[in-house]
C-alpha cells in the first residue's frame, strides 16, 4: 500500500483537466455551443420529420422483412382494421414466407399527399423459389399503390391496391 505522500506525488504528475473544466466555465460552454451549431439540426427535432422520407423508409423496411421471410414484421407495416380483408392477406403473406425463398426489391415512386395521409406508388419486384425442393424461379413485378397514415409514432399502410401480388400460390401467366 502506498503512503499518502506517494499518492499525492502521483496526482501531481497527472495532466491537468482540459479547458472545459477550467476555472473559466464560460469557455467550455461556448465551445460546446459552437459544436452544436456546427453539427446542424437534429433530424426530426423541432421542425418534424419529412413524412415522404418516412414513408419511403417504411416501404424499404417492409421489403427487407419480406426478404428475410419475417411475415409478422412485414405485416406490422399494415394497419389491421384499415386494410380490406386483412385476415386473408395475412394468411397469404404468411404462407408465402413459409414456403418460398424471397428476394424483394422496391423502388418507391414519388410520395404524394399531406401531413396526415400519403400515397406512394411502388415498383415491387419479387423473385420466389421453393424452399424445400429445387424448382423454377418465379418473378413477379408490379406497381403497387399504398396509402399510409400516422398511427401514434409510426406510419402504417392503410390500403393496398394489389394484395394478390403477395399471394403464396403461383399466378397463372396470361
Amino acid at each position: 500500500m502506498r503512503s499518502v505522500a506517494a499518492r499525492s506525488a502521483m496526482r501531481s504528475r497527472l495532466p491537468k483537466r482540459s479547458c472545459l473544466w477550467s476555472p473559466r466555465p464560460w469557455l467550455g460552454r461556448s465551445v460546446l455551443a459552437c459544436a452544436a451549431l456546427l453539427a446542424g439540426p437534429v433530424p426530426g427535432a423541432a421542425q418534424g420529420e419529412d413524412g415522404a422520407d418516412r414513408i419511403a423508409l417504411v416501404v424499404r423496411d417492409a421489403s427487407r422483412a419480406l426478404q428475410a421471410g419475417n411475415a409478422p414484421l412485414f405485416l406490422a407495416a399494415f394497419e389491421r382494421g384499415s386494410v380490406p380483408d386483412f385476415a386473408s392477406f395475412r394468411e397469404q403473406v404468411t404462407a408465402l414466407a413459409e414456403h418460398r425463398r424471397i428476394a424483394s426489391s422496391v423502388a418507391a415512386g414519388p410520395v404524394e399527399g399531406g401531413p396526415e395521409e400519403w400515397t406512394v406508388r411502388v415498383d415491387w419486384l419479387l423473385e420466389l423459389a421453393p424452399k424445400l425442393d429445387p424448382g423454377p424461379l418465379e418473378r413477379r413485378r408490379e406497381t403497387v399503390t399504398l396509402k399510409a397514415r400516422k398511427r401514434g409514432k409510426r406510419w402504417k399502410f392503410v390500403s393496398l391496391d394489389r394484395p394478390e401480388f403477395f399471394a403464396a400460390l403461383p399466378r397463372s401467366v396470361p
